[in-house]
């Protein structure tokens, strides 16, 4: 069998991380391939480089002009090297290059993870919808991931990581230098709300706790306007930006609490790195996050009162840890890197086997 993953990019997002790790499980038993649509957002391309991973460009820059065509051929071409291939494509773009692929193809097997619970706009909800024949498979992370595009194809499986990578030994509450660190790690954009922090800053500081820290690691469309508001609320001295990292684990072995204010999600893998590194989590309780995460294992909070449980978590850091160790015992099985690719591998086998059957 070979496998090939279509991702929209090899941005450092969520989604690119787990088209990386599953790529990187499959490549020493099965032939792998990763075809990003994108030429320009490759920042993970060294990562692929560095594991040996065979990918490949296609330089779409939009489906309304010539480079789609040229792309589609190009894809072809890598396709028609192998028998037994099986397609897996991530995120919303890919999935319409896959169906388009389909078009001359019906045989092919194609699965397709969407990487969030929520799709931006009716016309990309439809366009799913009409696509749905195309696919073999969808695979979401939960039960909530169920939507009416893909509700009759849909398959159970979580995002998962190497918990061995994040064995940072936390058990006991310290903080660095008597300062308590937050660590928010995720793409600057409106759906992960890192200007919320901006405000729980100030209001943290209103009740008379200024002994913290914010560290935010990640790029994005907000990144001047985030700054622009620690700069006019002459909150410098408790943010601290590092930009993008391609490794975050230095920065969740030093946080004491990773936040994460999202008005919408999938099932971040952030989070499962946090619960592999035993770090205490607070977040809003949307997408497939509350399937997993509870009162008893992490903090859940709307975003009107963040503030309120990063205070907690401050206070009672002893009661934070006691959480993320019970999150980690809850969900290490499940969310294992190897348990969740032979998951994924179950899937490819059936999907090929039955597509073998019909022909």
């Amino acid at each position: 069998m070979t496998i090939i993953h279509i991702s929209s990019t090899l941005g450092g997002g969520g989604a690119e991380q787990m088209v990386f790790q599953l790529a990187k499980q499959s490549m020493t038993t099965h032939k792998t391939i990763v075809v990003s649509l994108s030429s320009t957002l490759v920042t993970l391309e060294n990562r692929f480089k560095e594991q040996g991973i065979e990918y490949h460009l296609l330089g779409v820059t939009s489906f309304k002009n010539k480079s789609l065509l040229t792309a589609l051929k190009n894809f072809k071409a890598i396709v028609n090297q192998y028998e037994d291939v099986v397609i897996h494509c991530h995120l919303y773009h890919a999935a319409l290059f896959g169906s388009l692929y389909k078009l001359s193809s019906r045989k092919t097997p194609l699965i397709f993870t969407l990487h969030s619970n929520e799709v931006e706009g009716q016309g990309k909800k439809l366009m799913l919808f009409l696509t749905k024949p195309f696919r073999n498979v969808d695979i979401i992370f939960s039960k909530k991931g169920k939507k009416w595009y893909n509700k009759s194809k849909s398959v159970s499986i979580p995002n998962g990581v190497n918990f061995k990578d994040f064995d940072f030994h936390k058990n006991e509450a310290i903080t660095t230098n008597g300062v308590f660190q937050f660590l928010f790690l995720g793409r600057l954009s409106q759906e992960k709300s890192p200007l919320r922090m901006v405000k729980a800053a100030q209001q943290l500081l209103q009740r008379q706790m200024d002994h913290f820290m914010i560290h935010v690691v990640g790029d994005g469309p907000l990144k001047n306007e985030l700054e622009a508001q620690i700069k006019i609320h002459k909150l410098e001295a408790y943010f601290e930006l590092h930009g993008f990292q391609n490794d975050v684990k230095p920065f969740l072995a030093k946080a004491d609490c990773l936040v994460l204010p999202s008005l919408w999600e999938g099932l971040p893998v952030v989070i499962i790195e946090a619960a592999a590194a035993k770090t205490p989590i607070i977040a809003t309780p949307v997408g497939s996050i509350p399937d997993y995460l509870n009162d008893s294992n992490a903090y859940l909070s709307e975003l009107e009162s963040f503030d309120e449980a990063m205070a907690e978590v401050i206070k009672h850091q002893d009661m934070a840890l006691e959480k993320s160790e019970k999150l980690y015992e809850d969900i290490a099985s499940i969310f294992d890197i190897e348990h969740v690719f032979q998951e994924h591998l179950k899937i490819y086998h059936s999907c090929l086997n039955q597509s073998k059957s019909n022909v």
